[in-house]
């Protein structure tokens, strides 16, 4: 199994890929980017899901994973509405390694998110990270800057202050398998591709409105026998202040959720295999 070098040189971590899920705020990436390339331990690669954003989007990868020492990606596909299902499967077919991390624009990380993730990885298991969320005033300056720093713990106006504190041993005491749960996210979300490959990866059903494909894929990840570990005081990631998408089609994408935990499904109805030629790499270190 191919392993990541931490900075010390030393190769004692699971190989993966970050895939960051984006479109059309170039602000928000750049901040997540740049909070990529700061890791502790370097994920193997980082690509960069773009679901047909416009031009900004590619200038700012270019601009941060370019000057990196990072190994990267930009695959894309033309803009037709929210398909997030489908621009994460593609992203998955243009990655090379058995670890996947998942993570979206507006989520910025703690130095050692890849390294908690690949350090609580397990066979059998996917993991689930927790999040907190930056007040409007924060995430304006954050913005402005470009860069990010953690906030204080006691930050006025922050969500779920909680997750701001990180403890290995305490977050290895909690993370015990279960064979379900419930309030799953995709913006904090890793798995072994071996895994995402026996579900057959998202399911483009709920591609055309916002939402309900992370829980779908973690919900058909139990039905295939593996248990989840939630990541408490481990992976910490901040959530920038945005408004909420609205008008999105709730009742279609909760109906399709249900059906899909009423059928057990394992495989995606129109998933990973069934992946059509559209879109792929637009840019990239090794060359497109």
């Amino acid at each position: 199994m191919r392993r990541a070098r931490d900075r010390t040189g030393s190769e004692n971590q699971l190989a993966c890929a970050v895939i960051v899920t984006t479109y059309d705020w170039p602000e928000a990436l750049r901040v997540t980017l740049f909070s990529i390339s700061g890791q502790s331990v370097s994920p193997s690669e980082v690509i960069v899901a773009d679901d047909g954003s416009g031009p900004e989007t590619a200038k700012v990868v270019k601009e941060v994973l370019g000057r990196s020492n990072l190994k990267w990606r930009h695959v894309c596909h033309e803009h037709k509405g929210v398909r997030q299902s489908r621009i994460k499967n593609l992203a998955v077919r243009h990655s090379e390694y058995p670890y996947l991390i998942f993570v979206d624009q507006d989520t910025v990380l703690h130095p050692d998110f890849v390294a908690d993730h690949l350090s609580m990885a397990q066979e059998g298991v996917f993991l689930q990270g927790k999040r907190s969320l930056l007040p409007d005033s924060y995430t304006k300056k954050v913005l402005a800057d470009g860069r990010f720093r953690p906030p204080a713990t006691w930050l006025r106006g922050l969500g779920n202050r909680k997750n701001t504190l990180r403890s290995p041993v305490l977050g290895r005491l909690l993370a015990r398998p279960k064979k379900f749960a419930t309030a799953l996210r995709g913006c904090n979300l890793s798995m072994f591709r071996s895994d995402f490959l026996k579900v057959d990866g998202f399911d483009e059903v709920f591609d055309g409105s916002w939402g309900r494909e992370d829980s779908d894929i973690c919900y058909r990840l139990f039905h295939a026998g593996l248990r989840v570990k939630n990541l408490w005081h481990l992976a910490l990631q901040y959530h920038l202040c945005h408004e909420v998408t609205r008008n999105w089609e709730k009742e279609r994408l909760d109906g399709e959720l249900s059906r899909s935990v009423v059928e057990e499904r394992i495989k995606a109805v129109k998933g990973f295999s069934g992946l059509s030629e559209e879109g792929g790499i637009i840019d990239s270190s090794v060359g497109a």
